[in-house]
């Protein structure tokens, strides 16, 4: 019963050492959730094995950096660390790299900044004594999961997912990044705001401030949606041009032939009606001489020219 009571006292009391301690296991699952985040919006197809790996590396990352590098260097190494795991494990580009972290890593501080003053008014409590606390610590970061989780849920259930494309020109890719790098820059600011000056807010500017960053995390997302769109809309629009081209050409080609075997049929005809058999003889001798010549226009084929085994290997199926 005494231990029980030790360690209730533990939990209620300021305990630096504790609250530092206790939430390490929890790391691992914020770093499911962060996984789970861009895993679902961007659609990263990926295996179980590589999905484990990412939550525990990123995890030890996170709790070795906790206790021996000072903030906020300890967070800039983690999403430099977390960059690196995407790339390596997802076999992702950088770019989409970069796209999910920012956007998994901005929704977990939206939902953050926007639980924290109701959790903190309506436990009567200040942000001293949430960060000291082990009890109210643990508390905030377990309500912070289970919301993260209903939105993972809904997100997964709803299928809501961007789809980027490796196509995108150089000039997309500038505007979406300089997008997230202000949208992360604006969250970093909130967050610092909210966390050191949350007993000074009232409850309403903290909630006005948190739904204003998540409308515009939801039209950035929405916006590079209608990018993706747009993007791939583009490229389909200059396949069916070059499409037509080709149709074009073939029917030029068409054409001639026609045009060619017309003449041809009405020559034979002619010489057939007029009974002029030396005629078609020689007629026939010279078609045979230009069915030659264009035989020998086979050697222009781009085949050949790009890949000279190409003939090697033709010749030797003739032979």
């Amino acid at each position: 019963m005494e231990i029980l009571n030790n360690i209730w006292m533990m939990l209620i009391t300021p305990n630096q050492l504790a609250t530092k301690l206790l939430p390490l296991p929890l790391h691992f699952i914020e770093s499911f959730i962060i996984m789970s985040l861009f895993l679902i919006i961007l659609n990263i197809p990926t295996s179980r094995k590589n999905r484990i790996l990412y939550i525990i590396i990123s995890s030890l990352i996170m709790i070795v950096g906790s206790f021996f590098i000072p903030s906020p260097f300890n967070v800039l190494i983690n999403y430099l660390c977390s960059f690196a795991l995407i790339i390596l494990l997802f076999k992702t580009t950088p770019f989409k790299a970069l796209i999910a972290l920012v956007s998994s890593i901005a929704i977990f501080g939206v939902i953050s900044s926007l639980i924290l003053n109701p959790y903190i008014t309506i436990l009567h409590i200040t942000s001293e004594q949430l960060s000291s606390i082990p009890l109210y610590n643990i508390g905030f970061l377990l309500t912070n999961y289970t919301v993260n989780f209903i939105l993972i849920f809904i997100l997964k259930t709803k299928r809501i997912e961007i789809n980027l494309s490796e196509d995108i020109d150089k000039k997309n890719k500038y505007i979406i990044f300089t997008n997230f790098i202000f949208g992360a820059f604006t969250l970093a600011v909130q967050v610092y705001i909210t966390v050191y000056y949350i007993d000074r807010l009232p409850i309403i500017i903290t909630f006005f401030s948190c739904i204003s960053l998540l409308a515009y995390l939801v039209i950035s997302i929405y916006s590079l949606t209608r990018a993706m769109k747009l993007t791939l809309t583009t490229k389909k629009l200059e396949s069916a041009e070059e499409y037509n081209k080709t149709l074009h050409i073939l029917h030029d080609s068409v054409r001639g032939f026609k045009h060619d075997f017309d003449n041809i049929v009405t020559t034979i005809g002619g010489y057939i009606r007029t009974s002029d058999m030396e005629g078609l003889k020689s007629y026939y001798i010279q078609l045979e001489d230009d069915c030659q010549r264009v035989n020998n226009l086979y050697l222009l084929n781009p085949e050949i020219v790009n890949n000279p085994r190409y003939l090697q290997s033709t010749y030797q199926q003739i032979s």
